[in-house]
């Protein structure tokens, strides 16, 4: 669908730097997501584990049984490679040629989904706008709803992103991080483990892309809010 109008109201971009809460931050998308013809908006992002990346939800108003039926791991394969519209890429819907994922939204009000990138924080994020009827959902609209979503992203407190629950670092990751914000180096730690200084780092580097921080200290200080450590 093609609309006149392609930029978001001024009451919608204005209400972007006062969200600080969650229920801001839902109301917020919700804007974004009617002004661009949808109904449905789901943010997705990933944690980064050992055993590769894990896909979780930072806010929705999808029904609970809908995202419980299709379940995450379908989730983030709907949303993934080319069915991602990067910045600055036309927005195409996504196909429903062969995806018993999409036929199934589809039977739950999602008849049309777009997925777009969100490059503001170091967290992988993506958002996927839908409606329940083709057609709907404004394709000039969803550029300016995209660089909407990446400033909302970049403006609202970490803790609303959905930083990673305890159980999301190893023991190893947890125990760097608590001597290390004790004071300890590098090379102290890696003697209180036994291990290699290397694998001290490996670990903290892991916390750091698991907690979506830019830096030990700020690993640090979201592990202590969090109480992991």
């Amino acid at each position: 669908m093609n609309g006149a109008r392609q930029t978001l109201s001024r009451e919608t971009l204005a209400a972007i730097p006062a969200v600080t809460t969650r229920s801001d931050l839902s109301d917020c998308l919700g804007r974004i997501c009617a002004e661009a013809g949808a109904e449905r908006f789901l943010l997705l992002g990933t944690l980064i584990d050992h055993g590769g990346e894990r896909p979780y939800i930072i806010a929705s108003n999808w029904v609970y049984d809908t995202v419980h039926i299709l379940g995450l791991e379908r989730l983030a394969r709907l949303s993934a490679g080319p069915r991602t519209c990067a910045i600055g890429e036309p927005a195409k819907p996504i196909a429903t040629d062969g995806d018993d994922a999409l036929h199934l939204l589809a039977r739950h009000g999602h008849a049309e989904i777009y997925c777009v990138g969100l490059n503001a924080t170091a967290q992988r994020c993506k958002a996927l706008f839908s409606s329940g009827r083709v057609g709907a959902i404004d394709d000039q609209m969803l550029p300016q709803a995209q660089l909407a979503c990446c400033y909302l992203l970049s403006r609202v407190p970490a803790d609303l992103l959905g930083t990673p629950p305890p159980n999301s670092l190893s023991v190893r990751e947890r125990e760097c991080l608590r001597w290390v914000s004790e004071g300890k180096t590098t090379g102290e730690v890696a003697m209180i483990l036994g291990v290699t200084a290397n694998t001290v780092n490996s670990y903290l580097a892991h916390a750091i892309r698991k907690y979506g921080a830019s830096n030990r200290a700020m690993a640090i200080a979201t592990a202590i809010r969090s109480g992991t450590i």
